[in-house]
């Protein structure tokens, strides 16, 4: 199984495992814990963790619940933009677009998508958006497409300069009047497609026929935002309202009172975004040549280097992996109970304006979460089974923190059935948001550097009653780091 298709199934899982409650935090070691031997809590922060920023993988983009489009230029992560490859299906086949017709307009309308009370991430301004025809003729719903994918296209159809719309919007008048929920409506040449054959009802016979004579659009963004400033846009292409996402003809007859068109007068056809027969997926650019400490830490294939900062950003960016050195050590004056290993991360306080509130232009993921590293691709951590109460990972926007609790993770790999190769730490919704965060890194030179914070039980020999050494009060063994100058 490609590293790819395995992330994408892994972060699938994310939504469809049920949450369930086997054990609390207190409970998590006393399995190792022998019967009737007096328990002492014990704590330790003192480990020693090599925080480094990493590229992501590409996702996949096929089917997600909705796309993406707009370019940022984050004064800390770069510029970013997003594009849509989409093709279309007519509203129905066999149409009629009858006689003395002319075609008055064309308007490409984009619904925004409620993400989470959002419909953009980034500083809302007037983009440049620019719409091409796909021209690849294996462009098809059965296909992959990944965030790196591309697909061919031809010259551009048409552009406009808009400041989308987050609020509904009436157009027309009296008893034409319509509501119209936010939404992109980009304005396109009638003459393109007068000339092109799309009243030509023999191109809407079938599906094959159609998205053949059809390829699809190539829509994106031609704006290079200042420092600061762009916004990237959440789109529905799919929604089934009749008001929503469309590429819509509209036609003027001269038989007023005649069958003129597919409705019978002044009318419109509207081509459609169908989840099962049509692709379409977002394609994404990170440029991080001017964020120089990102682009310095993802040139450096050397994650044993320690950061001061260290980043995560969504869309198949970045992530940070951790590693912890001494773990292993910690058994070595005697076997240990895990009641609770919380890994704490703090937000770098400069990356973040709004008050702390996560109101900011370019705001915090509202979750993060932690994967096993691994070899073939990341994997479900353990813990991540004992439910969102217990694992943790929601932004606290008093204490500007991350914590997630690692105990089953930290046991494993203490006990040897688990290789200690590090966590990932990425977000929960990397294919449908655009935000980022910047962390403090591990260096204990660092106020508020990542920690691994554990409490836990020192376990007795059944031949001794003697407890263990607590090396909560003693120096772990000493790792050989390298460090940049």
């Amino acid at each position: 199984m490609s590293k790819n298709i395995r992330y994408f199934f892994l972060l699938a899982a994310i939504t469809i495992i049920v949450s369930c409650k086997k054990k609390t935090p207190d409970d998590i070691g006393l399995p190792y814990v022998p019967t009737g031997d007096l328990l002492q809590a014990n704590f330790i922060d003192t480990f020693t963790l090599i925080t480094h920023t990493c590229k992501s993988v590409p996702l996949l983009m096929t089917g997600q619940p909705l796309n993406l489009l707009g370019a940022t230029n984050d004064p800390i992560f770069g510029t970013t933009t997003a594009s849509i490859f989409t093709q279309f299906e007519p509203a129905f086949y066999y149409p009629s677009f009858g006689k003395n017709i002319t075609l008055d307009s064309v308007v490409l309308s984009l619904a925004l998508y409620n993400n989470g009370g959002k419909y953009y991430y980034g500083a809302l301004a007037a983009e440049k958006f620019a719409v091409y025809q796909v021209s690849d003729p294996a462009f098809n719903v059965s296909s992959p497409y990944y965030s790196n994918s591309t697909t061919l296209y031809n010259t551009e159809i048409g552009s406009a300069y808009i400041k989308p719309s987050v609020v509904s919007e009436k157009i027309g008048t009296g008893a034409d009047t319509l509501i119209l929920p936010p939404q992109l409506r980009i304005k396109l040449p009638a003459s393109y497609f007068w000339n092109s054959g799309f009243l030509d009802s023999t191109n809407y016979l079938t599906p094959a026929i159609f998205q053949n004579f059809f390829k699809g659009l190539y829509i994106t963004t031609t704006s290079a935002p200042s420092s600061g400033q762009g916004a990237i846009l959440y789109i529905d292409l799919t929604d089934a309202n009749p008001f929503y996402s469309h590429l819509t003809f509209y036609f003027r007859s001269s038989l007023k009172s005649g069958a003129a068109g597919p409705l019978g007068r002044d009318t419109l056809f509207n081509l459609n975004v169908n989840t099962g027969t049509c692709a379409h997926y977002s394609h994404i650019a990170h440029d991080y040549s001017n964020a120089t400490d990102i682009n310095t830490q993802i040139n450096d294939k050397d994650t044993m280097h320690q950061e001061n900062d260290v980043y995560v950003h969504t869309l198949g960016g970045v992530r940070t992996k951790i590693t912890f050195p001494n773990l292993k050590h910690f058994f070595d004056d005697g076997k240990k109970a895990i009641n609770k290993a919380e890994l704490i991360m703090n937000v770098e306080p400069n990356s973040i304006t709004g008050n702390g509130t996560n109101t900011s232009t370019f705001s915090c993921p509202n979750q993060l979460i932690v994967w096993v590293a691994d070899s073939l691709g990341p994997l479900v951590i353990p813990d991540y089974y004992e439910g969102a109460a217990y694992f943790g990972g929601v932004y606290d926007s008093i204490k500007h923190q991350y914590t997630f609790n690692i105990a089953r993770y930290v046991q494993q790999v203490l006990n040897g059935t688990r290789k200690a190769e590090g966590l990932y730490i990425m977000t929960t919704s990397d294919y449908t948001t655009a935000n980022r965060v910047q962390l403090i890194g591990g260096s204990k030179a660092l106020n508020g550097h990542m920690s691994l914070a554990i409490t836990y039980t020192p376990l007795r020999s059944a031949r001794s009653k003697s407890p263990v050494k607590d090396v909560s009060k003693t120096s772990l063994q000493p790792v050989q780091l390298t460090q940049k100058q």
